[in-house]
């Protein structure tokens, strides 16, 4: 009966052991990931393009998602609805590059000094995705609307959703003296993969 006993003790150790869920990392697949950026000014007027998501990575406990972060290299900024030379123009409007008096080095993500913005991941719970990001030096808390998968193989983050850039105070996303101005609200679509 002892023998009965011990042997039942060590079957639920081991059921636990094999059952409990260790951490799981999940890095970048860089060349498949993508994320695509629209702007507007109104419904008529507006553009799209995309930066790429360079390098970062997640840990998961089975379902759950215990940490990330991902780094978007801002000198990637890409239009995809112009033709040259007015998509290159636009390019390098936005990230500063190519300054004059009436385009300023820091009216919109002034790349030169902040090349970067890093994404730090928080929680995901019901489809949202708690997300602080670090941009021009600032923090922007937002939670938003995506959907996180995983298994064996790999894992992935696919979403689209605005991320309302208002809190940062960025100059070309004023109102200007006309009262027009662009949306603080920038449109994005991820598709980010990740492999074991």
């Amino acid at each position: 009966m002892k023998k009965i006993g011990m042997f039942f003790f060590a079957s639920l150790t081991l059921m636990a052991t094999s059952c409990s869920t260790e951490p799981t990392t999940y890095k970048l697949d860089k060349k498949s990931s993508s994320l695509e950026w629209a702007a507007n000014m109104s419904p008529e007027y507006g553009h799209t393009g995309y930066v790429q998501i360079t390098e970062g990575s997640i840990v998961m406990e089975g379902d759950a998602l215990k940490s990330g972060s991902f780094t978007i290299d801002m000198n990637t900024i890409k239009s995809t609805d112009l033709d040259e030379p007015k998509a290159t123009y636009l390019a390098a409007h936005l990230m500063g590059t190519a300054p004059d008096e009436n385009h300023p080095v820091d009216m919109f993500f002034n790349t030169p000094k902040f090349p970067k913005v890093i994404v730090n991941l928080g929680e995901y719970k019901n489809g949202k995705l708690g997300m602080a990001l670090v941009i021009l030096g600032k923090e922007l808390n937002q939670d938003v609307a995506v959907k996180l998968t995983n298994d064996e193989k790999g894992a992935s983050i696919k979403g689209d959703f605005a991320l309302d850039l208002t809190p940062l105070e960025i100059p070309g996303l004023q109102v200007g003296p006309d009262g027009s101005q662009i949306n603080p609200a920038i449109n994005f679509k991820l598709n980010v993969v990740l492999k074991k």
